[in-house]
């Protein structure tokens, strides 16, 4: 398997996104903002990936998603509390590596759910393992985050950069489901 970084799984993502006859694009720019309706694009995704679409249900993806998204918001509190209350702002730099670390064991939750797999959360954390540890799989994730938030200031589009983080992801899991 080629090493895995954040850079060859983005120009992968771009491929596929920008592929004819952009199923993908077209698909994105009639998905509404919530986990249930980005569970539908990401089953496209993997279907355009396998040439088949995966059988699981979007069913709670809401829930599962606030919940994966609660837990690593809960993970970088205490840091934005010690922060707040210490009066030591440096503090706060500490957020975004609780936030990812907890993130990290959440990594692959869609994937797994869409595959149909009954504990997606547990699934993930073992799934987090295979991917090279939290360490591994946070210098992967942090520089793709970047690329979700903030990859539309580059002039390409905030959900097109949103897109090829999640596609990037879904290209991941494609590729440690292989091995």
């Amino acid at each position: 398997m080629p090493t895995i970084t954040a850079g060859r799984l983005l120009r992968r993502a771009r491929e596929l996104y920008d592929a004819p006859p952009g199923r993908l694009a077209a698909a994105a720019g009639s998905a509404r903002p919530d986990f249930a309706s980005g569970g539908e694009w990401m089953r496209l995704a993997l279907g355009e990936l396998r040439g088949a679409a995966p059988g699981g249900s979007t069913r709670g993806f809401n829930r599962l998603g606030l919940f994966k998204y609660g837990r690593a918001l809960a993970a970088a509190a205490p840091f934005a509390a010690a922060a707040a209350l210490s009066g030591e702002p440096a503090l706060a730099l500490l957020c975004p590596l609780a936030f990812y670390a907890a993130e990290a064991r959440g990594v692959f939750v869609f994937p797994l759910a869409l595959d149909g797999c009954d504990r997606p959360l547990e699934e993930s954390a073992r799934w987090l393992a295979r991917a090279g540890g939290t360490w591994k799989v946070m210098s992967v994730v942090m520089p793709l985050a970047l690329r979700m938030l903030l990859g539309g200031f580059a002039g390409r589009g905030f959900l097109r950069s949103w897109c090829l983080g999640c596609l990037a992801i879904c290209v991941w899991y494609e590729e440690l489901r292989d091995a």
